[in-house]
């Protein structure tokens, strides 16, 4: 087979022990890390239980510590793939906001007791910032996780894919998914440097307003080009998340000298990693797609010509420039699994320091974890949305599905940092729910209505 690879398909022929093209079937793709939040890990952990506890009862365990636990009445001896390689991170609506949650928190605390995972605390943040800030999901790896969000992973050059429950079940016991179609690939390759005021989210909303929710369908985003290079690892993690918002299979960034910056900086926070990341980050340079990689389609654009974006109801796609849009909004949420890292702190911060929260607006500033909490707080920048009139909440997912910690009301109108805006998707199918960068956000909490942000940078 000639030619050059994607990452993509270096990463499938590293994983399979077999060279790769896109369209090619793989009947077995091995799972390098899997992860759950506390919406599917419940069933999961109980359907594992009933479906393969008659099987581990029949078989045992030769290749692992057989492990006792409950299954249908009965005793079975049962074990996950490889305990090492899962992680637990409730993340969604902690602290718990109903017994049901509490209840499903504490089955997922047993199991993971039980087989020895790592569970990690309420509090400790959201998990596709989660698992790579603490380096669980390293470059060149597949991972999937019971959330669509999982390209988020692919900023730091890993292949991330959101599973439903059967097929977590069912990686959870052998560690391996079925009947994988390696996708094709859609590069997009970025030039220049962004105006200020301007961030990878305003990017991000422009090609889904150019491309609408289905632009992308089955096909993986490569972001590429020098602005990418230069593009810190928080607007790297932003780009890959909203990708499944155009119907991407998943998305990517090449990793590269910033990636391997980002890996040293959790090996400085973690020295008993250190064996096992920096192994990891020897073939960085090796994982990097091919000059002649075959692309199903390339899409080119300058980052100076990038304006301040703001998604309207009822869809991400339905995209307008900020100062094409005055609506009033009643509350605004800085937050989520797109934007609440450290950058994006900053550049909400940067905006509304000094000013006050318009009085018709209720702020909700929530970080995305818990390392990101404790370092603004050193920084002082949760004081600086203190401040103004911010509530802020431990790291959590919020108000972003529509659960806890902001419910919207009928006639509400939000401008979020999250990545969806469906009708129902924050609380009531008759609010309306807008999409933003951080720094859109602050200067529209300031100003009551939606305002371009670049006003506020001299």
């Amino acid at each position: 087979m000639s030619g050059g690879q994607t990452i993509v398909e270096k990463i499938v022929s590293r994983a399979t022990s077999k060279r790769v093209r896109a369209g090619d079937l793989v009947q077995v793709l091995p799972v390098d890390k899997l992860y759950f939040n506390e919406v599917i890990a419940p069933p999961a952990i109980l359907n594992f239980r009933d479906d393969f506890g008659p099987v581990f009862h029949e078989v045992g365990s030769s290749s692992q510590k057989e492990i006792v636990v409950q299954s249908q009445g009965t005793k079975s001896k049962m074990r996950v793939f490889d305990p090492k390689r899962v992680c637990f991170i409730p993340d969604h609506t902690v602290p718990s906001c109903s017994v049901k949650v509490a209840q499903g928190v504490n089955l997922m605390k047993d199991f993971a007791s039980e087989q020895g995972i790592k569970m990690y605390k309420e509090g400790d943040g959201i998990e596709h910032t989660v698992v790579t800030e603490e380096g669980f999901v390293r470059p060149g790896e597949i991972v999937v996780a019971t959330d669509s969000h999982t390209d988020t992973v692919g900023a730091i050059g890993a292949l991330g894919f959101g599973i439903g429950t059967t097929e977590a079940e069912y990686a959870l016991a052998l560690g391996e998914i079925y009947d994988f179609f390696v996708p094709e690939t859609y590069k997009f390759e970025i030039s220049g440097d962004f105006q200020q005021g301007v961030s990878a989210k305003d990017l991000i909303l422009q090609i889904l307003g150019t491309l609408k929710e289905g632009g992308c369908s089955k096909r993986i985003a490569e972001y590429m080009g020098d602005t990418m290079q230069k593009m810190g690892m928080d607007g790297r993690f932003t780009m890959c998340n909203m990708s499944v918002e155009m119907s991407a299979r998943t998305a990517v960034v090449n990793p590269d000298q910033i990636t391997l910056d980002f890996m040293q900086d959790i090996v400085k926070r973690h020295p008993e990693l250190s064996s096992e990341l920096n192994e990891s980050m020897r073939n960085v340079k090796a994982m990097q797609s091919d000059p002649d990689a075959e692309y199903s389609e390339i899409m080119k654009l300058k980052a100076q010509e990038a304006v301040p974006q703001v998604a309207l109801p009822h869809s991400p796609a339905n995209v307008k420039p900020a100062s094409e849009v005055n609506d009033e909004i009643n509350q605004v949420f800085i937050g989520s699994c797109t934007n609440a890292r450290p950058s994006d702190l900053m550049e909400a911060a940067r905006v509304i320091k000094g000013r006050k929260v318009h009085s018709s607006v209720n702020l909700l500033v929530i970080p995305a974890s818990r390392l990101t909490y404790n370092w603004a707080m050193s920084e002082g920048i949760l004081k600086i949305f203190a401040d103004a009139g911010a509530n802020i909440e431990s790291s959590n997912c919020g108000p972003c599905f529509g659960k806890h910690m902001g419910v919207l009301s009928p006639g509400d109108c939000c401008l979020s940092t999250s990545n969806r805006n469906y009708k129902g998707r924050m609380g009531s199918p008759e609010a309306f729910i807008y999409l933003s960068s951080p720094a859109t956000a602050a200067a529209s909490a300031i100003e009551g209505k939606i305002a371009d942000p670049r006003r506020y940078y001299g």
